[in-house]
């Protein structure tokens, strides 16, 4: 993701990792659509596509660890301790080192590319890169959109084909005034039945129309925050009006009823189309459950484990990590249990593993990166700008949603924490030499 001019190990490197990214968007955006049709080992492919881009990664690191001093910054320090903090708790518990392994190659995983974005962030990143990334991303997800409208069974409304990339296409076509594209992959978006990405749709073209205004009015930061907390709910009903009606305008041509996002934002049974639910299934159930897509049980689950004693709400239960959790499915009314490794938000995921203290810290850092990120959004403009724009949309689902194998999640925050936080990368880089002068 930059210009290639030189044919060093470098040069090289970023080509390959290029190369890679577009063959992980492409298995991440088709692949678990298209196993239920054809056998195709999806995730084994998607497993090992992540583990190549790792290797790449660290090589490309290695090869820039001269300039490792100035990569490093808070968040980065942050990552650090939980890394080491869930290895060393890890081994005092009894675990399954699959999942430890598992756990601990996610952490890194996020942190190289972390790293990566912030080098790659001293660089010039073409806009021909980032065009051929979003165009990657708008076709997997079209294919993915076609399969899932043609395959039986993914319409019961509890399927989702993950549609969180496809923010970045969104966020490329604003920052150029493509329209037409922003209007594509928000159908892809919508059609994509994810809450939180659907929301992060909403505060991203509220972003940028609160910029736009901005700039003509001359806004404060606190004058935009309050125009995108006005607009974007707004942005979001309109989505849904607009996509309420072309669904209703087309359930004469499709053979089942497809169900968009929007139909998950009720606390009305959903599932099926509601034809399951009756007064005495819906007893059963928990709105809280429902509205949060069982969220709130592992937040009570992995509550009950930390609090058992200090030494466990500081330093977590370490890598390897397993919980269980029960609840009467909201869907079919049927009782709910099975054993989880993974925590879907993130500050649970991180204080499961390495403590309350680094998952508060951890998640409050994440914030503020992007925080800034939006009030300093008018000093970048092109390809700088649609990469903060996609951080400030892929919060949500992130922090919803923990990714910690997304590589372009975490590189373009990478990048932005480098270009528009500079201040704290020039306090961890400062020279010893220079430290003694000052």
């Amino acid at each position: 993701m930059m210009r290639f001019t030189s044919m060093q190990p470098r040069s090289w490197l970023l080509r390959a990792l290029f190369a890679l990214l577009i063959a992980y968007i492409l298995i991440f955006t088709i692949g678990y659509t298209l196993e239920y049709r054809v056998e195709v080992g999806a995730t084994r492919w998607l497993t090992a596509s992540r583990i190549v881009l790792f290797v790449v990664a660290c090589g490309y690191l290695w090869i820039a660890r001269a300039e490792s001093r100035r990569l490093v910054d808070p968040f980065a320090l942050c990552l650090v301790a939980i890394i080491a903090t869930g290895a060393v708790s890890g081994l005092l518990i009894e675990k399954e080192w699959f999942t430890y392994f598992r756990h601990a190659f996610q952490y890194a995983f996020l942190f190289a590319f972390y790293l990566v974005g912030r080098e790659l962030a001293l660089r010039a990143i073409p806009a021909i890169c980032i065009q051929l990334i979003s165009g990657t991303i708008f076709l997997g997800y079209a294919i993915a959109t076609i399969l899932y409208a043609a395959t039986p069974g993914l319409q019961s409304g509890g399927y989702s084909f993950q549609p969180n990339l496809a923010l970045l296409p969104v966020a490329s076509s604003l920052s150029s005034g493509n329209w037409l594209g922003a209007m594509a992959n928000t159908l892809i978006i919508v059609a994509g039945n994810k809450r939180a990405v659907y929301i992060g749709l909403a505060i991203m073209v509220a972003t940028y129309l609160a910029l736009r205004v901005s700039k003509r009015w001359r806004l404060r930061p606190l004058g935009r925050i309050v125009l995108v907390g006005v607009t974007a709910p707004v942005i979001g009903i309109a989505f849904g009006f607009v996509t309420s009606v072309l669904t209703s305008s087309m359930s004469s041509y499709l053979t089942v009823p497809v169900p968009t996002v929007v139909d998950r934002f009720t606390l009305q049974p959903t599932f099926n189309a509601g034809a399951e639910a009756t007064p005495a299934q819906e007893a059963k159930v928990d709105l809280i459950v429902r509205l949060t897509s069982a969220r709130s049980v592992e937040v009570q689950t992995v509550w009950e484990m930390v609090k058992r004693s200090p030494a466990e709400a500081l330093f977590g239960h370490g890598f390897g990590t397993e919980f269980t959790v029960k609840y009467i499915s909201p869907n079919d009314y049927e009782p709910v249990q099975f054993d989880r490794s993974q925590a879907d938000l993130e500050p649970v995921q991180i204080a499961l593993t390495s403590g309350l203290p680094l998952a508060l810290l951890f998640t409050a850092m994440h914030c503020g990166i992007v925080a800034m990120a939006f009030v300093r959004l008018t000093r970048v403009e092109g390809v700088n700008f649609t990469i903060a724009l996609f951080s400030i949309g892929s919060l949500l689902d992130t922090l919803l949603g923990f990714h910690a194998t997304n590589p372009l999640c975490w590189m373009a925050l990478g990048i932005v924490s480098r270009q528009m936080l500079p201040e704290f990368s020039a306090t961890i880089a400062q020279s010893p030499p220079q430290a003694a002068t000052t």
